[in-house]
């Protein structure tokens, strides 16, 4: 019991599971249903174009069924729930024996359309179509024999009171019958000429038949004359049903929306209303009750529970082949499709705003940078814009009438467009302008281009064809197949997988260099591809293909989609939420529900080089495990579950992340930042200021070490921010030497202390009283201040009464006095923390006081050579008390230094250096000066 209870348990689950991931139809289908057969209360049957749809609910839901063709099956009877027959375009004949499960072709040698089919018995059937053509089996449909019934008309409609009497309608308005189950036939005249379209009879002697221009006809003999009854309309009329158990009651059907219904048995009819305008060409009772059903153009059914009184809808879609997709969210996408088509939906397709242009091109493919702004491409170098989610649209000129077939964007203005022919163009400016790029290959047509990053890109079109941009160009490159390749995802950074025709999968793992093929048992031909991240993906393709990997395209598996449509484009705007379109309007949801992103992940974030645990909260949802993933380090234990053991290996920034997975796929990842260091690094310099003023405010820093935290200490000063980390603000508030220091520390310990010496200053004092002289004539005079270290004297002479010669920023000048009267001689000191105090002398210049004051002329002072390489001599007459010969250069300094011996007058100076340097004689009671040019 237990062991039957377990396989019970797993059977239950293995089922949760393939529903959870199955997609489901939005919506009804878009294809043109062509009849509805009822085989009893509870089973019935419809065909249509590329479609068969089965309910065994009583028409509450319905399955598809796969269709044996892409023709358009035109009928479809039942004589069981397991025995049915199809019929439809180019003389095809299908029949199945296990209730539509599988077809069978059956070949009647004919390449008409078949409009109707019809049991007699479960061996006996009858076909009408064009050119008069009817067939009979007398073996269920296994085999048919051709009969001639006298026409070359088109038969329309077929239809049997018991099993020998049966009545055909014609395009030619004639009625055609039978009395011996079809042995032998007559013309039933009507004595008119418009297409009848259906015939039903309630009984071996009452029919009807319906046609265009409003045709009603009745007759109560069997077909031996007929009555026009008026409908009040000229629509075409295609479809009469009468209530099986009530035969006062019918109701026909015919182009836009027209429903009429009768209670009298056809004495008259009424017009019923409907909210749509398809048209309905065929209408079925159930066996036994009031509810008919009524199918039409664009997939719509209706039903009535009243006989026909009133109607409802059951199914509808649009009849359009869709070409793309790409949703944004889990509800807002766009779909493109042929003949302009744009829509937009922002409750996951349930309604869908038509968004379309005025084009007859083929849309085959979108690109939407943001949920508003968004491209569209197509047929003939169609490329257009949005800004407001397809509110207004821009047509954009690639330069090309070329078909567009694939679009990248970057972002709103940087994108690709590549088409037909080797078309590849680029754009800067959001599709204004573009710049057509020819990569030589103008025998393949683009389908596809996708990007790693702007230098990185692959494209990919028919033939197999591949190129990658490598070093700003494009190279083609062998892709080991020659397939028709029509879209292209990428898995990472190094990572992308193709698809193509037959089945065609081929992967990269070094951006498109090399390529291998992926072999699967789908050989259908692919569509589209996406995915999610680097692991889960989906591709969907023709016949309802819908297939998904978990590791990164190495194996799919067939996911369960109920449809045999082909699909064109698919989408996920969450890991959670897709759609997948195609033709005849096909939109299918996705919705697998992948585990929560873990919210944080616990553990230690800053430590040395050890073993470390790392947790998260254990997942709500049932079968969750947890993917870790370590840079820096080794998973010793727990791969898979909420908590690792982990011991890290390199020191630096490294990171701890993990995602949960289920059998929908892998959720969102979650990162912890994790510093891992090694003893603290030694410091080798503090930058920053060395002289600073007081009440100053410097940074200073330090190299920034990853997971170190820096102590810091200052003397003389006060730190205002950063302590802790690698820069500081110090406001200094002490003078003299003050220092800086740093200390690094970690979770390691702490390391060595590394000092800065720092000079605080204030700005400098007024300088000393000015030496020099305050009466003067016209002659150079020398002016000096107490010389102070660090500070620069700034002189000025007022009045232009005399100009600088030498010395300025020093603490002594010569000043050339070249006018008479009342001057100013100033100095200013300076330092790194702003000016101090201006000293002045007075000054009065004339030119007695330059005469009276002339004491050398007889006097002799003979410099040679002047100008000098470096040796010259100097040689004295008629001065006497010498006590110090001094050299000087531009900036006052001292470059050599004589104290004569008594007696002693001439002197020769060698290895002087280049300049305009002064020589000062002083005596006991004066100072002559003269100038000395080395070059």
């Amino acid at each position: 019991m237990k062991k039957a209870f377990c396989i019970l348990l797993v059977f239950f689950l293995f089922q949760e599971i393939t529903l959870a991931q199955s997609w489901r139809r939005v919506g009804g289908w878009g294809n043109q249903f062509t009849g509805v057969a009822w085989v009893n209360e509870e089973v019935g049957f419809i065909s249509g174009n590329q479609v068969i749809l089965k309910t065994i609910d009583g028409g509450l839901s319905w399955t598809e069924q796969e269709a044996p063709t892409k023709n358009r099956m035109m009928a479809v009877d039942f004589a069981n729930e397991s025995l049915g027959l199809m019929v439809g375009e180019q003389g095809q004949v299908y029949r199945t024996s296990n209730g539509g499960n599988s077809w069978q072709l059956v070949n009647i040698g004919s390449s008409v359309s078949l409009k109707k089919v019809k049991f007699l018995s479960e061996n006996r059937a009858y076909i009408v179509g064009e050119n008069g053509e009817t067939y009979r089996s007398t073996n269920g449909g296994q085999s048919w024999a051709r009969q001639n019934i006298g026409t070359t008309a088109d038969l329309n409609s077929l239809y049997f009171a018991n099993s020998d009497t049966g009545y055909v309608a014609a395009e030619n308005g004639q009625v055609f019958r039978t009395f011996n189950g079809g042995n032998n036939w007559s013309v039933s005249n009507t004595n008119q000429n418009t297409p009848l379209n259906d015939v039903h009879f309630v009984n071996g002697k009452v029919g009807y038949a319906v046609g265009n221009v409003g045709t009603i006809l009745k007759t109560s003999d069997a077909g031996n004359s007929w009555e026009r009854i008026n409908s009040g309309t000229e629509r075409n009329l295609l479809a009469v049903a009468f209530n099986r158990t009530n035969t006062n009651f019918g109701t026909i059907t015919g182009e836009n929306a027209t429903l009429m219904r009768t209670t009298n048995a056809g004495l008259t009819f009424d017009g019923i209303n409907i909210n749509n305008s398809e048209t309905y060409v065929d209408a079925s009772f159930r066996t036994t009750s009031n509810l008919v059903f009524a199918v039409g153009s664009n997939g719509f059914l209706i039903s009535s529970t009243n006989s026909g009184q009133s109607w409802s809808l059951r199914l509808s879609g649009r009849e359009i082949d869709y070409t793309g997709t790409q949703f944004r969210t889990a509800t807002l996408g766009y779909i493109i499709g042929p003949n302009g088509r744009v829509f937009s939906t922002n409750n996951g397709g349930n309604t869908l705003v038509d968004r379309s242009r005025p084009l007859s091109v083929v849309f085959n493919d979108l690109f939407f940078t943001t949920n508003a702004f968004g491209y569209i491409a197509g047929e003939n170098g169609n490329i257009l814009r949005t800004t407001n989610s397809g509110g207004n649209w821009t047509s954009l000129n690639p330069g090309t009438n070329n078909n567009i077939n694939g679009l990248f964007f970057f972002n709103n203005n940087l994108g690709y467009a590549v088409g037909d022919a080797g078309f590849l163009a680029r754009t800067e400016n959001a599709g204004v302008n573009w710049e057509t790029i020819n990569i030589g290959n103008s025998n393949f047509n683009f389908r596809s281009i996708a990007f790693f990053d702007p230098e990185s890109g692959i494209v990919i079109g028919s033939g197999g064809f591949v190129a990658v941009l490598e070093d700003g160009e494009w190279k083609r490159i062998t892709s080991g197949t020659n397939q028709n390749l029509n879209g292209l995802a990428m898995l990472d950074e190094q990572t992308a997988v193709a698809i193509g025709s037959g089945g065609a999968i081929i992967k990269t793992e070094n951006k498109g260099i090399t390529w291998t093929r992926i072999n699967t048992t789908f050989n259908q031909n692919l569509s589209a591809i996406e995915f999610l991240d680097e692991s889960v993906g989906f591709i969907a393709g023709e016949r309802g293909l819908i297939i998904q990997t978990k590791d990164g395209g190495e194996n799919w598996e067939r996911l369960v989609t109920s449809t045999f449509q082909d699909f064109t484009g698919i989408s996920f705007g969450t890991l959670s939420n897709g759609f997948a379109v195609g033709e005849k309007g096909s939109l299918f949801n996705y919705d697998c529900q992948v585990p929560e992103t873990p919210t944080v992940i616990f553990g230690e974030n800053n430590i040395c080089l050890s073993q470390q645990v790392y947790t998260v909260q254990e997942a709500v949802e049932l079968d969750t495990e947890f993917e870790w993933r370590v840079d820096g380090g080794t998973i010793l234990e727990g791969q898979g579950t909420t908590r690792i053991v982990v011991a890290w290996d390199v020191p630096g920034r490294n990171a701890v992340l993990v995602r949960g997975q289920n059998f929908c796929g892998n959720g969102g990842t979650t990162g912890l930042e994790v510093l891992v260091s090694t003893e603290p690094e030694m410091i080798d310099e503090i930058e920053g200021e060395g002289a600073v003023c007081l009440e100053s405010f410097m940074e200073y820093s330090i190299e920034d070490i990853p997971g170190t935290n820096f102590i810091w200490e200052v003397s003389g000063g006060l730190i205002t921010e950063g302590q802790g980390t690698n820069r500081i603000l110090v406001r200094w508030i002490n003078v003299s030497d003050q220092s800086v220091s740093v200390t690094p520390s970690n979770p390691c310990g702490n390391g060595e202390t590394f000092v800065k010496e720092i000079m605080v200053q204030t700005p400098p004092q007024m300088p000393s009283v000015i030496s020099g002289p305050e009466m003067v004539g016209l002659t150079e005079e020398e002016y000096s201040v107490v010389n102070v270290a660090e500070v620069n004297y700034q002189w000025q002479i007022s009045g232009q009464g005399g100009r600088i010669v030498d010395g300025q920023g020093t603490s002594q000048v010569t000043v050339q006095w070249e006018r008479e009267g009342d001057f100013t001689i100033s100095v200013t000191p300076e330092n790194g923390c702003d000016e101090g105090e201006t000293r002045t002398l007075p000054v009065n210049v004339n030119l007695i006081t330059s005469i009276v004051e002339r004491p050398f002329e007889t006097e002799s002072v003979s410099l040679y050579p002047n100008p000098s390489s470096g040796e010259f001599n100097l040689k004295l007459r008629g001065i006497s008390g010498i006590r110090k010969i001094s050299i000087h250069n531009a900036l006052g300094q001292t470059l050599n230094e004589v104290v004569p011996v008594e007696g002693m007058f001439e002197f020769k100076f060698d290895n002087m250096p280049k300049g305009l340097h002064t020589i000062s004689i002083q005596t006991r009671d004066k100072e002559i000066f003269k100038k000395i040019l080395v070059k």
